[in-house]
Formats: C-alpha cells, structure tokens, sequence
C-alpha cells in the first residue's frame, strides 16, 4: 500500500514539472557549447571548485546569514545568497541542507526536527532558487542547455556551499555535515569530496552522473530533446564531467568522512542504475 501511494505522489509531481515545462517552452534556454569550461582535465577540477573569496557574510543575524557570491553575473539577485539557519543553541554539530532543482519551499519541517535534537541545521540557497530568483524562468539557469551556463552555475553552487561550510568552521562546531536532495545531494557531495571540514554527507536519489540523470529521468524530457540533436551522452558526460562523482572515488573514500547513500528503487527522476553506481565503487576500493 505505502509503495502503491508513493509511486501515485510521484507520478503527481512529475506531471507537474512536465507541465510546467510546456508552460515555460518559449524561455527554454537552447543547445550551446562553450568549450572555455566544458574541456577542462579533471585533475584541474579541485582548483576549479575552490572558492575564490573569504567566508566573511554580508548580513549575519538570528535566523539567518547572508553572503556574496564568488561568482557575479549580470543577474544580482543572484550574486548573493542566504542560509537559513535552525539554531540548536549548541556548537557541537551543524548540518547544511542542499535542496533539489525547482524548489518552491524549504525543509523548514526537517530543520526543526535536527535542531530540536541538538543539530543546528543551515539551508543553503542555489543559485537562481528562491530569493536569489529574478522570474519564474530563473531556475532554468542551473541547469540547461547550454553546457557552459551550466557548469558556471553548478560551480557557483560549489563555491557557496564550501564558503558556508568554512563559515561553520570559523564559528566553532565541532563537526559539519552536508545533506541534499536531488541536484542538491550531487552539489553536497561535491562539497564532502573537497572540503575535509565535511565529516558526513547523507547523499538523497543524488546522480553519480548530471549527463545520465538528464538522459534518463521522466522530467527532462524538454532539456533532453534540446541536447540530443547536438550531442550524444557521452559527448554530455565528457562536457559536464567535473561534476560526475564517480570521477572523485579517492576524495571520498578519505579517512575521516562517513557517508550515507538513499536511492530510489522506483525512481523515475533520478533512476536506481544512474545513482547507486558510486556505491559499488565505493565498495570496491
């Protein structure tokens, strides 16, 4: 029964990103390649996503802090972002929360639960999401048809969460994790493989792949039919492959972090063979 009533959820919101693709067709970014940032070697790819600031907020206050962007576009809104912050009142363990694509709330239910538990939670904000959103289009900026916006944006999204993550540091907790959902869960555990501050990382229907989860997944048929008369999956692996996590097996596998994998058996978005590929590598070293 609970299989049946979480597959019928899942079909509801998948018909709802399907048809908010139709609505939004005609603002479809379309197919172009930059080779400035889609060629790079993937031993280049830890300097790539070192941010390139100090992790000093803009506006630090209860509930919440703000910081400017490492990257800065012709978009302000999103040249800086805000976390939201569940504060336990205590500096032994902070855990910052990574949402997925198109997300129109937060997990102010999940904050709650941690930091009643001790945890102080932080809700980081990726790029084009919420506040940092200009229209209704703007999340088609993280993720899109054109290679080069998206790795920009991506690495953004890298550069804000590892500058939180330091900030956490620089407050004094003992121990930070990294948690996300979805597109979320692969910008975390990016974060976990670079930033040795990170003990934790609790990966959630994350793609091992950005390429395969797009040429899979039930609601990107839209972008998919924009890429695939341009390119093939293997040319959109090679273009997006600093962000693959089965490129970064050493990283996460260092002593001293612990990871948790979630994957969907049924998963139409994110499916099982596109993210359960990492924990068999994993366990192989």
């Amino acid at each position: 029964m609970f299989r049946y009533l979480a597959g019928r959820y899942d079909r509801k919101n998948i018909g709802r990103s399907l048809t908010r693709q139709k609505r939004i067709k005609h603002r479809a970014i379309p197919f172009r390649f930059d080779d400035s940032f889609a060629l790079r070697a993937i031993p280049e790819a830890e300097k790539f996503l070192e941010p390139l600031g100090a992790a000093v907020p803009l506006v630090e206050e209860a509930g919440r802090v703000v910081f400017t962007s490492d990257i800065q576009g012709n978009d302000e809104k999103n040249n800086t972002f805000e976390c939201l912050i569940a504060d336990s009142g205590s500096k032994g363990h902070a855990l910052v929360v990574f949402h997925h694509w198109y997300a129109r709330s937060r997990y102010t239910a999940f904050s709650k639960f941690f930091a009643s538990r001790g945890i102080t939670v932080v809700e980081a904000t990726l790029p084009f999401h919420f506040d940092r959103a200009s229209d209704e289009f703007s999340e088609e900026k993280l993720l899109n048809a054109d290679l080069g916006l998206t790795v920009g944006s991506l690495r953004q999204a890298v550069f804000d969460g590892r500058k939180i993550v330091r900030w956490l540091h620089a407050q004094g907790y003992s121990e930070i994790s990294v948690v996300g959902m979805c597109i979320g869960g692969l910008i975390a555990g990016l974060i976990a493989s670079y930033e040795h501050k990170v003990a934790k990382a609790v990966l959630m229907v994350s793609p091992d792949s950005l390429a395969d989860m797009v040429w899979t997944g039930e609601t990107f048929t839209g972008l998919r039919g924009r890429l695939q008369d341009s390119i093939s999956l293997d040319e959109l692996r090679n273009a997006w492959r600093l962000f693959d996590l089965r490129k970064n097996l050493w990283e996460l596998s260092r002593p001293g972090l612990d990871l948790m994998f979630i994957v969907g058996k049924d998963d139409k978005i994110v499916r099982p063979e596109v993210s359960g590929g990492l924990i068999g590598d994993l366990g192989c070293l």
